[in-house]
């Protein structure tokens, strides 16, 4: 067995595992541009690993990704790894433990991130001294039902419920009586500020991020310069699977989101999440009105639901504001490790978290 870092050569293995086990994972060209045009990869002075393999015979068997990003908090910039997709086949679950410890003893690093752990590998995370982000309500996802009849179909497929087309629909009948409010609050929500489709991301959200970045200066920030949202979503809006949305005034951006899509084909779910939600002063208007919007935009598209996974309890209450559902996920996803106590100060602190799907790998 031998273990060695990714090259993009390994792009055609990698994917076959992947397949094999129904993981998503970008066409090769888009593969291969997300992990050499990275922002933090190529402006770092030290080297870093995309990840790791498990070979045996020259078979890659197992694989581990490594995500670098940059994150700041009270004006200070910290170098934090997110693992992804982290695979094995089914004989070589135990060496795959040897892909955590390439990854958990990285030097250069200040934080370590795992953000889709689930019950059974959340307790191998804790085995490194992996501690939860302080943050509960991350485990519960809220949204919104745009088509209920698709989500009910959804639904009976996922647990295996076999109905004849009548029976669903009298069943989406009943659900829609029920359920009728609630499923139409949003629409009347009054917003009081305009919002743009953004077609480019210039030079203005680098100005946003700095304002930003100054007035949260409390909280663990991930990096949102231009070079950066262009890494993360450019691929997926091309695609046709994310987008933006901005509120600006005298020509400066005071708030955005990003929406992108998170569809589960086995059960034929076509649903959208917001995956970053930000505002200067955290403008309560500004919110109302993307959030709205991207209600709108995901409506006209097509998806079943609109998702929140994470966020502070502040963009929490306002979402609720739309009268949402409510799951809670089996497993609690978001795990961190810090490499000193000092920066755990912090860390442990639940203030410091505005946690969402884009500080994990949900861009690919």
């Amino acid at each position: 067995m031998k273990i060695r870092e990714v090259q993009i050569k390994d792009y055609i293995q990698i994917k076959e595992l992947h397949d094999k086990y129904n993981l998503k994972i970008l066409d090769k060209i888009g593969w291969s541009k997300f992990w050499l045009q990275n922002p933090c990869m190529k402006n770092s002075q030290n080297t870093f690993p995309m990840g790791w393999v498990a070979e045996e015979n020259k078979r890659i068997v197992c694989y581990l990704g490594n995500i670098l990003k940059e994150y700041y908090h009270d004006s200070k910039r910290f170098i934090v790894v997110c693992s992804h997709s982290w695979i094995s086949e089914a004989n070589y679950r135990l060496q795959a433990i040897s892909l955590l410890d390439r990854f958990f003893s990285q030097k250069n690093v200040d934080i370590f991130t795992v953000t889709t752990a689930n019950k059974i590998s959340e307790q191998i995370f804790k085995r490194y001294d992996a501690k939860k982000i302080p943050f509960q309500n991350y485990q519960k996802p809220m949204f919104v039902v745009l088509d209920m009849e698709k989500l009910i179909y959804s639904f009976l497929k996922y647990k295996k419920i076999p109905l004849a087309k009548f029976i669903r629909k009298l069943f989406f009948y009943f659900s829609y009586i029920i359920f009728y409010k609630k499923l139409n609050f949003w629409k009347k929500i009054n917003t009081s500020k305009k919002v743009e489709l953004n077609s480019t991301i210039d030079e203005k959200f680098d100005e946003f991020w700095e304002a930003y970045k100054i007035n949260f200066q409390n909280q663990f920030l991930q990096s949102r310069t231009s070079n950066w949202i262009k890494w993360h979503m450019q691929n997926r809006i091309a695609n046709g699977k994310a987008w933006i949305m901005s509120v600006s005034e005298n020509n400066k951006i005071l708030g955005y989101a990003i929406c992108s899509e998170r569809n589960n084909e086995k059960i034929e779910l076509k649903r959208i999440a917001l995956i970053d939600f930000v505002s200067l002063k955290d403008n309560q208007e500004v919110y109302i009105s993307l959030i709205k919007n991207c209600i709108e935009e995901s409506k006209k598209r097509g998806y079943h639901i609109f998702e929140i996974i994470g966020f502070k309890d502040l963009k929490r209450r306002i979402f609720s504001n739309f009268k949402t559902f409510n799951r809670k996920l089996p497993g609690f996803p978001f795990y961190y490790k810090s490499r000193n106590n000092i920066h755990d100060n912090f860390l442990k602190l639940g203030e410091t978290w505005d946690p969402s799907l884009i500080d994990g790998d949900s861009f690919l």
